[in-house]
């Protein structure tokens, strides 16, 4: 072993081993009773991407930091590269997501998503803190999100589209915009929640207008501009009027039911409600102790759909109950909570502004992921980091750890 390697945070390589080890089992449970010979076989294959998984991690985290810094725009070029060629040749049955490759077929715009992050972390790292609330910053850093989005997005993938913007806030914050930056940024995203009728039905234009007089107050409140004030009024209205032409003429139909059974699943139990009432049964059913490994009935007799992808998390929840959906979330807020104290204590900026993305991410994934099998978050396909099926979202969720191990290792270096 070499020296370095001692000081290794095996406290955090430990939480996410026995992720991707629960999610093989997990994998393995949910197409078990399956009738398919590849399905049965997909906790092989995700086996297999975890042994990839090792030797990627490792020379991430024996890379010198010069290195992954300079490999950093090629990087995020290579991601845009390969999501234009998903849109002109991708492969895919309801979606074209992937791309192939003859013998390996895999998912670019998981990969982007560290793509994102170090494109992100680099930005602002080579961007001095007195000059991080210049309208420039906010704007560049916008669009190294926000070209991916675009890309992804008519794939179509909205989950993973909006997930590029998971880390943009957090890493602004880390970089010193001031907080009312962000939420000026934010606010207009807000106008589309506050203004979107299948959410609030027949009060929306009541909580809409709520929401314009109070953004609009905080905002002049804050900033004492009148241009300022004025022109977040105008966003804000612009957003909400957006949101309805979204909602009409560019959300697809199944987009569209993935909304309105959000909002009341009962709407169509055998249709667009299945999913979400079916993982909610599953977790409930479970109790406190689970009904136990393989028995899971809900999984056994697939009455869940996706069962190894979406709602992975239904299933453990099912098998390995209330017990075993804590020992899942705790691990994950193990990796949340370390990535924060690794970005504290490191001294390079682009290291820290690194971990302080993958701590956002990782922890976007697992609440739109389990909200979203609990019926809290709308049905979008994210997965859950080393738990759902999956190569490219095994490999990228291994990436993003070997990225926090490797400014661990050197938190004490600029």
């Amino acid at each position: 072993m070499l020296p370095q390697l001692r000081e290794l945070d095996r406290l955090t390589a430990a939480a996410a081993l026995a992720l991707a080890i629960l999610g093989i089992t997990t994998i393995y449970s949910a197409t078990s009773a399956s009738d398919l010979p590849a399905l049965r076989a997909a906790w092989q294959k995700q086996a297999l991407y975890a042994c990839l998984a090792v030797p990627l991690a490792a020379v991430v985290i024996r890379s010198p930091t010069r290195v992954l810094y300079g490999a950093v725009y090629p990087v995020y070029l290579g991601c845009l590269a390969t999501l234009t060629a998903v849109l002109l040749w991708g492969v895919g049955e309801d979606a074209r997501r992937w791309l192939s490759l003859g013998f390996v077929q895999f998912q670019p715009s998981e990969l982007a998503k560290i793509g994102v992050i170090l494109a992100l972390a680099r930005y602002l790292a080579d961007t001095a803190p007195a000059q991080a609330n210049r309208p420039r910053v906010f704007v560049t850093a916008s669009l190294i999100a926000g070209v991916p989005l675009l890309l992804v997005a008519p794939e179509p993938d909205l989950g993973t589209a909006v997930a590029y913007l998971a880390p943009l806030g957090p890493m602004l914050y880390w970089a010193g915009v001031r907080r009312v930056i962000i939420f000026c940024a934010a606010a207009p995203l807000l106008s589309i929640v506050f203004s979107f009728e299948p959410v609030w039905r027949d009060a929306a234009p009541f909580v809409f207008a709520v929401y314009l007089v109070v953004s609009t107050g905080a905002v002049h409140y804050l900033l004492n501009r009148l241009w300022i004030t004025l022109s977040m009024l105008g966003l804000n209205l612009g957003a909400g009027l957006l949101a309805v032409y979204v909602w009409d003429h560019l959300l697809r139909p199944y987009q569209r039911d993935r909304i309105i059974v959000f909002v009341d699943p009962e709407s169509d139990r055998l249709g667009a409600g299945w999913n979400i009432i079916q993982s909610k049964i599953a977790i409930g059913s479970g109790g406190l102790t689970g009904k136990g490994f393989l028995e899971g009935t809900q999984t056994k007799y697939e009455f869940l759909p996706a069962a190894h992808t979406d709602f992975a998390f239904a299933v453990i929840g099912e098998e390995l109950g209330f017990v075993g959906t804590t020992v899942v979330l705790a691990l994950f807020l193990v990796l949340v909570l370390r990535a924060v104290s690794i970005a504290v204590a490191t001294r390079n900026r682009f290291l820290s502004l690194t971990a302080v993305g993958v701590a956002s991410m990782l922890l976007f994934h697992v609440f739109v992921n389990v909200g979203m099998t609990i019926g809290l978050m709308p049905v979008t396909g994210l997965p859950l980091p080393f738990i759902s099926s999956g190569g490219s979202a095994l490999l990228t969720s291994a990436a993003a750890v070997a990225l926090l191990l490797h400014a661990q290792l050197n938190r004490h270096d600029f």
